[in-house]
């Protein structure tokens, strides 16, 4: 019985250590654009697909406001050291962004494409100077005599177990929602006076 509670638990420390791989990719081609998520675990003996755009959770009516949503988000203090912490831990294992631009004009075709190369260039250092990134790809490839849009990103991303089970835990206390030392709503005029 002894025996079996240690390996139990030397199989348990080495599932939180193992990382989970999330392959995002994006693709824009024909006005029609498709995200799918991907993910590798042990070793790609498990690779559950996410659908971002679920059928079910777009019916689904939100009274808040998108941009009400991020402000909020962005103000609380906890949301932005629970990020910090996450962001530490991800390894960028690779990114590919390759983008095709055309206009019947070649002079907006070389204006466009030059700021594209400038935007990607900034984008790409602000990243590299955050994290190591071990496989780096980006072009932008200009298309002359014809308008066209053609956009894929795919980037490949781990973290280990351990940390998304913090992240659930997290979610899951925000869920629950209040805060320590926060008031009822029923409160009276002199509740801050003793009586």
């Amino acid at each position: 019985m002894r025996y079996f509670i240690i390996l139990t638990l030397f199989i348990i420390i080495i599932l939180l250590i193992l990382p989970i791989e999330f392959i995002v990719e994006y693709k824009y081609t024909g006005g029609y654009s498709k995200l799918n998520v991907r993910t590798s675990y042990l070793f790609g003996l498990l690779k559950p697909e996410i659908y971002p755009f679920d059928k079910e959770k777009k019916s689904r009516h939100v009274n808040t406001g998108f941009i009400a949503r991020i402000t909020s988000i962005q103000d609380d203090n906890r949301f932005k050291k629970f990020v910090d912490i996450i962001w530490n831990k991800l390894v960028i294992k690779e990114i590919n962004w390759e983008t095709k631009i055309g206009f019947k004009d070649a002079y907006f075709v070389g204006i466009i494409s030059g700021s594209l190369w400038c935007f990607k260039s900034i984008i790409t250092s602000f990243l590299m100077s955050k994290k190591e990134i071990k496989n780096l790809y980006y072009n932008v490839i200009p298309i002359f005599d014809e308008n066209y849009l053609d956009i894929l990103f795919d980037c490949i991303i781990k973290i280990r177990m351990v940390y998304i089970i913090t992240v659930w835990i997290w979610l899951l206390k925000l869920k629950k929602g209040g805060e320590k030392g926060g008031r009822t709503s029923n409160r009276r005029f002199n509740e801050n006076y003793n009586e």
